[in-house]
């Protein structure tokens, strides 16, 4: 299937740091498309932290796409800096929330939306996460760190508070692995 579309073309569109735009022109079965848009972006990176006392990490932060504030999973972008996603995972972690695990487990990869997204999430498990230190973010951040317990992460996610689809996504991986979903 994938072969008999073929990339006739690709120009880039814009480059706003964080992403680039490109237009793309394919061919599909020997027939001119119109043209697809897609967005070039780094990895990214969500976390859930388990504290000993097995609550769940999550942080409250203004999200612009929907003009609200988003009860989420630590996360972020995978920076060049970064030695890998786990890396970006660790510090992503340590800066929203102050918290560290003694080690992060994959849970995942996904792709963020394939449709017109070329990056992919990664997925972490930090058990046994401890507060390490005050939360520092970087300065456009706005975070605040809330702990709830498995059950009431559930409910927030059957009720729609926490909607953010990847975070839904990992928050309900870890929830199948210990048997609460």
């Amino acid at each position: 299937m994938a072969e008999s579309w073929r990339r006739t073309g690709s120009e880039e569109v814009y480059d706003a740091r964080i992403f680039k735009l490109r237009r793309d022109r394919y061919e599909h079965a020997g027939h001119p498309v119109h043209p697809f848009y897609v967005l070039e972006a780094n990895a990214w990176v969500n976390i859930v932290a388990v504290t000993e006392s097995r609550e769940i990490v999550l942080v409250r932060q203004f999200r612009h796409g929907i003009r609200e504030v988003s009860l989420e999973v630590p996360g972020g972008m995978v920076d060049p800096l970064d030695a890998d996603p786990a890396a970006a995972a660790a510090r992503e972690l340590r800066e929203e929330t102050g918290f560290e695990a003694p080690r992060l487990e994959p849970l995942a990869v996904v792709s963020s939306n394939p449709a017109i997204l070329t990056n992919r999430t990664h997925l972490y498990l930090a058990e046994n996460a401890r507060r390490a230190g005050d939360p520092a973010p970087d300065p456009h951040e706005d975070v605040t760190v809330e702990l709830c317990s498995m059950g009431d992460v559930r409910r927030r996610i059957e009720s729609g508070e926490i909607h953010h689809s990847l975070c839904v996504c990992a928050l309900t991986l870890y929830l199948l692995r210990v048997g609460e979903a």
